[in-house]
């Protein structure tokens, strides 16, 4: 049996001492002693690289174990990271329209982009282009249990860890074979989820090397909006309720600002048979919600293997391998086609006799003989076409990601140990979108003789196309206008880091204990390049977001140390003194030189009571997207100003018709859609965020078995990379409302079209003013025998209980502007999802025998229409001011049936807590779906048998 006495021993000092391995946030180091296998476990660390115990970390922490994974039956990782008060619900499951297709986690909801992901310590594979981790390639099955350490943590890690850092543990030194399988089903009977793994690992080389092989299948089927009654019609907002609404892009063409009809009526939506009438608001909308899914299918494969192998007594080589295919298909409503200036021919059988009249009042020089007569065409000024006869739009996104890592660590001397790695990681995206439309085609094949059975321009093979009505779209007009596209994405990042770990060789007076200290370097290279099909990038759809290609890249250098000092220890009313500090200075290759660091003083005053107080300023370098991302539009939800239920008394009506609102029309036009496209796109000149990050907190373990902490946390970041003014909404807002001056970079960004409506708003990246959060943690741990039990006389019983109250959530968009969007507590158009003022959950588990069953209650506070604290809205008049509070109760059991065999069992969301549906401030399927529950009750059942 092979023996390394000498790491073994540097590896009892470093725990002794506080020297931990800078490969991360836990680090695997074996000895293997000469009698039995004697495994120096893993170090510990906990938002430092040097080791501490939980109850002494430097800033907040929270800890998931592997027990939480199983008990609750999650398959998708960030529905279980999503429950934490923590953090606020990003991508998911549910995850439509928006959605990537990607699922990610968002500390303290300051950006998934500033929330730093790790696997064993170590950067992890990059799956967009903005750097953010999807948590589809972390296999959950592996997981041994996830630390996060929220706060700015930019001079331990290094950039992106504004909000915090998640790592997760996995298990990488195994012996044996280990099938795992889970079933998942909603009490509908679908949703079904799939999983099936298989761990094998053994050592070799009489005890020198290890090796693990994990592969893994998971399966999701498809629910769609129309499968449940609270999502499957599109809600929207009018005379005081919630009523049936949906797009204006109807499938019989929605006209706006159109000719007078010869019965006195505007020309506002064709019938089947040409002919015309006004339109009907909101009964004549479109109902798009039952196209759209509310949980996407996802198939993903993995395969991952861990091996280390001792060269000597004071040497390990190890190496990870990672590989991982999702595909996550997304599905919406067939194609919205919103055209301008549309060239119709007035004589065209495909108009009524009435709509003829009057498209023949309408007739230009078109020709250019300069006589305006038959021979012309007219102008429709703008429509929207529900593309329904070319089906669904599909957008499928296959993402393979491939990570290999090499590394050596091992003991320098009796007292210091060092690490150095390379990675090198991969993603390829291939985004597949169907059953979109080409806008040229469109206005080709639409522009008809007068006898209606061809094109006025043949070219291509156009088919004449019948959009006068619902229903008269010809097959061979699809076939002319459908088109499909291919996109290309592939993301590279290079790390190299090398540190040392040790002690100094003396102490403080009064401490028992060495000072620690961590030295290290890294180098880290990320690229990226998105190619866009051809009609994407030449803006030639009309049903997909266009956009361009983005290709960038950036290195930095970083030196780093870590020092912790013991001050004093066993000594009255100071049972424990230290001070712990970190420092980093970065060199980036786009912003050039910066640094981070953080400081804490932990001191106890005995054994019960610790007292913890921190300091971080952090450092985000900007992303490549945010960098150079290709300009494409988007289309979130926002109100104009300008609109009828969007005009207050601090709106400009003068500045309304400056910037294109016809006169008379201002608050009196109906805004057409909910959403308003918005321009979005990189900026190669921006500078860097920073964050102060500021805690102070109380440790309490009165007695054995229970624990609490109290966390008060404030964080405020300083250049917050965004887009103009925080986004098309408040684009909007700061037009019209605060600084009122049409030549303002704010009114500039605004387009109209000739109805009046928003056209378009420009929002590219900037670094905008500033984003702050403050608010307290607070956290229970209690577990005690009782003495009752099933299988024995007694029985465990342990409680969890995690809870956040957010006191302030500010974004201030203009540095030199006093608005301040207020947040905590809101949701919308402006503030996005809810932020909660108060959530918790709590867990209790009762274990006896081979039996543990297990409780989890989660709750939401309620939160306000953001458009009351933003906009001083009266409540009264709102729709729907309010989201009800959300109480969620999971009930779960798990058994050993044997000691190799074990199943998990239980019902998630027992009481179907409903969500509260919202109108025009959703995000999407009348709520908001990563945060409330909308699928219902769940059953799982799964199973694991080690041999």
């Amino acid at each position: 049996m092979f023996t390394n006495t000498k790491l073994a021993k540097s590896v009892k000092l470093a725990c002794l001492f506080g020297a931990a391995s800078t490969a991360g946030i836990a680090t695997n180091v074996a000895a293997q002693a000469e009698e039995g296998a004697n495994t120096v476990e893993k170090i510990q660390v906990v938002g430092s690289r040097i080791k501490r115990q939980e109850l002494t970390s430097v800033t907040p922490v929270v800890e998931v174990t592997d027990f939480e994974f199983d008990i609750s039956g999650n398959l998708n990782i960030e529905q279980k990271l999503n429950e934490l008060p923590s953090t606020l619900p990003a991508f998911g499951p549910s995850s439509n329209n928006p959605g990537d297709g990607t699922a990610t986690v968002n500390l303290r909801g300051l950006g998934t982009a500033r929330t730093l992901v790790l696997v064993n310590g170590r950067r992890w594979v990059p799956s967009r282009q903005d750097g953010v981790i999807d948590l589809n390639t972390i296999p959950a099955s592996l997981i041994e249990k996830v630390d996060i350490i929220t706060g700015g943590a930019s001079a331990v890690y290094g950039s992106d860890a504004l909000g915090g850092v998640v790592n997760f543990d996995l298990v990488d030194d195994f012996e044996g074979v280990e099938f795992s399988a889970l079933y998942d089903i909603t009490g509908d009977g679908d949703g079904e989820k799939f999983n099936f793994d298989i761990t094998m690992g053994g050592n070799f080389a009489d005890g020198k090397g290890n090796a693990v092989v994990y592969m893994g299948y998971s399966e999701r089927k498809p629910v769609f909006q129309a499968d449940r009654s609270f999502s499957d019609v599109a809600l929207t907002e009018s005379g005081g309720v919630l009523v049936p609404g949906g797009s204006s892009g109807v499938p019989g063409t929605r006209v706006f600002g159109g000719p007078t009809l010869p019965n006195g009526e505007v020309l506002g939506i064709f019938e089947p048979d040409g002919s015309g009438r006004a339109f009907q608001d909101p009964a004549d909308r479109f109902n798009y919600a039952p196209d759209n899914f509310l949980q996407l299918p996802q198939t993903r494969h993995t395969v991952q293997a861990f091996a280390h192998y001792y060269l000597a007594d004071e040497a390990r080589l190890y190496g990870e391998m990672t590989f991982v295919r999702n595909e996550v298909p997304q599905e919406l409503a067939p194609t919205p086609a919103f055209l301008s200036s549309l060239e119709v021919n007035p004589d065209s059988p495909f108009f009524g006799a009435g709509v003829q009249t009057a498209l023949d009042g309408e007739r230009t020089d078109t020709n250019g003989d300069g006589i305006v007569d038959g021979d012309d065409n007219a102008f429709l000024g703008f429509i929207g076409r529900r593309m329904v006869e070319n089906g669904s739009r599909q957008s499928v996104d296959t993402r393979d990601a491939f990570r290999v890592l090499i590394g050596v660590d091992g003991a320098i001397n009796d007292y210091w140990n060092y690490d150095v790695y390379l990675s090198r990681s991969i993603l390829s995206q291939s985004n597949t979108l169907n059953n979109d439309v080409s806008e040229s085609r469109f206005r080709q094949a639409i522009l008809v003789t007068d006898d209606g059975t061809a094109c006025q321009n043949t070219a291509g093979g156009c088919a004449p196309l019948n959009i006068f009505g619902a229903g008269n779209i010809s097959q061979d007009a699809i076939d002319f206008i459908n088109v499909g596209a291919t996109n290309l994405t592939t993301i590279e990042q290079n790390v190299f880091l090398a540190s040392v770990a040790g002690e100094l060789p003396f102490t403080l007076p009064g401490a028992d204990e060495a000072i620690g200290l961590v030295l290290g370097f890294e180098r880290r290279r990320d690229e990226s390049n998105f190619r866009p099909d051809t009609f994407l990038s030449g803006g030639d759809v009309l049903g997909f977001n266009a956009g361009r290609a983005t290709v960038g890249d950036y290195s930095s250098n970083e030196y780093f140390a870590e020092l912790s000092i013991p001050i004093l220890s066993g000594h009255d009313l100071a049972e424990e003194l230290s001070l712990w500090g970190a420092f980093r200075s970065s060199d980036y290759s786009n912003i050039g030189a910066v640094t981070s660091y953080a400081t804490a003083l932990n001191y106890k005053p005995t054994e019960e009571i610790g007292v913890r107080v921190g300091y971080q300023r952090a450092v985000r370098a900007p992303n490549v997207s945010e960098l150079f991302l290709g300009q494409s539009n988007g289309f979130p939800g926002a109100t104009d100003p300008c609109s009828a239920d969007g005009i207050t008394t601090d709106t400009d009506t003068a500045l309304c018709l400056a910037t294109g609102v016809p006169a008379g029309q201002v608050g009196v036009f109906t805004q057409a859609n909910s959403q308003i496209e918005g321009l979005f796109g990189g900026n190669p000149d921006l500078g860097e965020e920073t964050s102060d990050t500021f805690t102070i907190g109380l440790v309490v373990e009165p007695l054995e078995g229970l624990d609490f902490t109290l966390d008060y946390f404030d964080i405020e970041i300083e250049d917050a990379i965004s887009v103009l003014g925080g986004g098309v909404a408040n684009v909007l807002d700061i037009c019209y409302n605060v600084v009122k001056d049409v030549n303002s970079a704010f009114c500039q960004a605004i387009t109209r079209r000739p109805d009046g409506n928003v056209d378009v708003v420009n929002v590219l990246n900037e670094n905008i003013a500033k984003i702050s959060t403050s608010g307290i943690d607070f956290n229970v741990n209690y577990s005690t025998e009782v003495g009752f039990g099933l299988f024995e006389d007694t029985s465990t019983m342990s409680v969890n209980f995690r809870s956040t109250f957010l006191d302030t959530f500010d974004v201030q968009p203009v540095a030199d502007l006093p608005d301040v969007n207020e947040c905590a507590g809101s949701f919308g158009n402006t503030c996005g999802i809810p932020r909660s003022k108060f959530q918790y959950n709590a867990r209790v588990n009762w274990s006896t025998g081979p039996l543990t069953v297990s409780g989890l209650l989660r709750y939401l506070s309620e939160v306000d229409d953001d458009t009351i604290a933003t906009a001083g809205v009266n409540r009264n008049d709102i729709v729907v001011p309010e989201l009800a509070k959300a109480y969620y109760f999971d009930l779960s059991a798990a058994y050993l049936v044997t000691d190799d065999f074990k199943v998990n069992f239980g019902v998630r969301n027992l009481f179907e807590e409903d969500p509260t549906p919202v109108g025009d401030q959703q995000q999407q399927a009348n709520t908001f779906p990563e945060v409330y529950d909308v699928l219902g009750r769940r059953f799982f059942l799964s199973g694991t048998y080690t041999f």
